[in-house]
């Protein structure tokens, strides 16, 4: 029973981040059944409950030294690791964890990576000096490819392949469950068709002059005023309901902020009843492309820019740099034309998630051999 050890952004109360492990353990069990994956965490116990496998102490030098040498092989598990601009304490972290397993002779596999940006040189040395230990490496896009190899990451096999998430069956989250969690936010179902269409901001706290907040609330106030119901819905709690509240504070009309912490199968089960996402959070978009629910993204990262595109949809609104005027017109486009952009991303989706199939696939293949050989 090989036993893999997952290490990534876990236990934050990130929905992003816990959708991206439940697409990797989902891809992993499929195709390995006989596997046993353990992940780090910052919270074990909720990790543990939520997921159903064993989850440790991320911060803990034993823990980690403890379960690297139990472990047949390391998977840098999904999402944006290799980045310093949240902070140059990500790339430290993460790399330190690949320096000593392969210090203690483990394999090192990097899953569906989102690379960069990438901006201070001590990073990028690390980067290069450190990844090119690496077996076996899979990133999300293109873009994430050819940043490594402009650092230098120059030895490992790189794979481009999909974002963990869109591997993921909806059909086992619930769209009831979703309707009961709004009816007890006072939100209606859909089932006389009498209700009017919800519309689903996923905002996030970004640091900029830019005034995107009150561009936002108008941009709400406006919807509503189309006959939409607004509801603020937060894919990392608590920092999420605090910017929704700051947008609330500045919107003329009455909106409704989903003030829980939910787990990932509750936002799923919730995105599958909206009509429309305006998100800035990468998996509240890659979500509702997966519940067929047209969106409009708004963009602070390269990662979101980079997804819309491998849809083939526009470019998404910039948040240093949208007017009322462009989100609004950019959603009046969308909201207009709600049945056809379901049936525009149906195909590049479908071929999305066979990408991110694959890194799973890739993954296995080489556990498989690596077991072989031993």
């Amino acid at each position: 029973m090989p036993r893999i050890l997952i290490s990534g952004y876990y236990g934050f109360d990130n929905l992003g981040d816990d959708t991206v492990l439940f697409g990797i353990l989902s891809a992993i069990q499929k195709l390995r059944p006989d596997a046993e994956p353990v992940v780090l965490s910052n919270q074990p116990e909720r990790t543990q409950e939520l997921f159903k496998i064993p989850a440790f102490n991320r911060w803990s030098p034993i823990e980690i030294i403890r379960q690297l040498s139990r472990c047949d092989l390391l998977l840098m598990g999904g999402g944006s690791l290799l980045q310093d601009v949240s902070s140059p304490r990500s790339v430290i972290y993460y790399l330190g964890i690949v320096e000593l397993a392969k210090r203690m002779r483990k394999p090192v596999v990097f899953y569906a990576q989102g690379v960069g940006p990438v901006h201070r040189p001590f990073s990028k040395y690390l980067i290069r000096r450190i990844v090119n230990k690496v077996d076996l490496i899979t990133v999300r896009d293109d873009k994430s490819h050819d940043d490594l190899r402009k650092i230098g990451v120059l030895k490992p096999p790189i794979h481009v392949t999909a974002d963990p998430a869109l591997a993921i069956d909806t059909s086992l989250f619930s769209k009831q469950h979703g309707a009961q969690i709004l009816q007890e936010f006072g939100v209606m179902p859909n089932d006389t068709g009498t209700r009017k269409k919800l519309a689903g901001i996923a905002v996030r706290a970004w640091n900029t002059s830019h005034p995107y907040r009150q561009i936002l609330a108008q941009t709400c106030d406006a919807l509503y005023d189309r006959g939409w119901q607004i509801l603020f819905l937060p894919m990392q709690y608590p920092g999420d309901v605090e910017v929704s509240q700051q947008v609330v504070n500045l919107m003329n009309r009455p909106a409704v902020i989903l003030d829980r912490k939910f787990s990932f199968r509750d936002i799923s089960s919730l995105i599958a009843n909206f009509d429309m996402i305006v998100g800035m959070r990468l998996h509240s978009l890659i979500l509702a492309a997966l519940h067929e629910v047209p969106f409009v993204p708004v963009s602070y990262d390269p990662k979101i820019d980079r997804f819309v595109h491998r849809l083939g949809l526009p470019p998404a609104e910039r948040v240093t740099e949208t007017t009322f005027e462009q989100l609004n017109e950019r959603i009046r486009a969308v909201e207009n034309d709600l049945q056809p952009f379901k049936q525009q991303i149906r195909e590049p989706l479908s071929l999305l998630r066979k990408e991110a199939e694959k890194s799973g696939e890739l993954a296995v293949r080489f556990l498989q051999k690596r077991c072989k050989g031993n």
